[in-house]
């Protein structure tokens, strides 16, 4: 993995989970594994994104392939949407688990013959980003899950989902979903978090942290497999075209999270928002300190230990 250009690590893998038991308690983090804490965690995350994360509202990894961290990789997923929907011609593009409308309202203006529907579970991410495309006659978002999409919305020539189907509990009947929804010919995008096949032979500190990104960004379920997806989506009917692991690229925008997140444990004064801000929203500083080690290993260079999480891409098609 390149590592040359990407800042280091902010401290070693047992000294981050040392900061981290002393300012949460792990156990009490881990205690909401199977949980669903999805809604709460992102009414009282979406400050953050936009503070934090990205002051436009991103919610998915940047994605750096020279390893350096700029901004403009959170647009690098949008990129390779944007180009399937000129490979398949298409006329309607479908995006699951939308937010705040970060990539929708990025594509639209670039493609004005194009309709684009949005579809998010949380009211306040859809009232946020129905706002935010207001000068946009192409964009719409609508409150709903890729768990019962509506058959108004079927016929899509590209559906996509970045970082959103990790939350998904039935693979299959998700994939039929997404199936149902798409034309003959249309293409399935999907970037994410996925667990390694190998998982549980990562080091338990490594699996430790794996586990504490998992719950602090609300994937109580843990990440699933991308096998596990090939196959759900190969049984609704659909080709796999892709499957490619990215988590190089996605290393400096991670080490970025990590470094920013690091000051936070480090200073009291930081520290002490603990007692002021909601519990769920807080908790995002776990995930950015640990990040980089789920899928780097416990370092001190990126690669020296086996890591836990990959960070891929997975694509389908819908046959004719």
């Amino acid at each position: 993995m390149p590592h040359a250009k990407t800042t280091p690590f902010a401290m070693p893998l047992p000294e981050a989970l040392a900061h981290v038991d002393r300012v949460f308690g792990i156990d009490a983090i881990l205690a909401d594994e199977g949980t669903d804490i999805l809604k709460p965690y992102y009414v009282q995350s979406e400050p953050g994104y936009k503070r934090v994360h990205s002051e436009k509202g991103c919610m998915h990894m940047a994605l750096n392939p020279d390893g350096v961290y700029t901004a403009d990789g959170y647009f690098a997923q949008i990129r390779d949407v944007a180009y399937q929907i000129r490979q398949v011609q298409g006329t309607s593009v479908l995006e699951l688990g939308s937010g705040m409308g970060f990539n929708t309202i990025a594509l639209a203006p670039d493609h004005p013959d194009v309709q684009f529907t949005g579809l998010d579970l949380m009211e306040h991410h859809v009232k946020t980003a129905n706002k935010d495309a207001g000068h946009l006659p192409n964009a719409t978002f609508r409150q709903g899950s890729y768990t019962d999409i509506p058959a108004d919305l079927h016929g899509a020539d590209v559906v996509f989902g970045l970082e959103t189907l990790c939350y998904a509990e039935d693979l299959d009947a998700v994939a039929a979903q997404i199936a149902g929804a798409m034309a003959p010919g249309g293409r399935f995008v999907m970037y994410d978090g996925f667990r390694r096949a190998d998982f549980d032979a990562a080091p338990e500190d490594v699996r430790t942290a794996a586990r504490l990104f998992e719950v602090t960004t609300a994937v109580t379920g843990g990440f699933h497999m991308i096998e596990a997806w090939e196959a759900a989506l190969t049984r609704a009917g659909l080709v796999v075209l892709r499957s490619e692991d990215l988590t190089d690229q996605s290393i400096a925008g991670m080490r970025y999270l990590h470094n920013r997140a690091a000051k936070f444990f480090r200073s009291w004064k930081y520290r002490v928002l603990k007692h002021v801000m909601p519990k769920y929203l807080i908790r995002n500083a776990v995930a950015g300190l640990v990040g980089p080690y789920m899928i780097e290993g416990a370092g001190p260079n990126s690669g020296d230990t086996m890591g836990a999480i990959t960070y891929s891409v997975l694509m389908a098609e819908k046959p004719r």
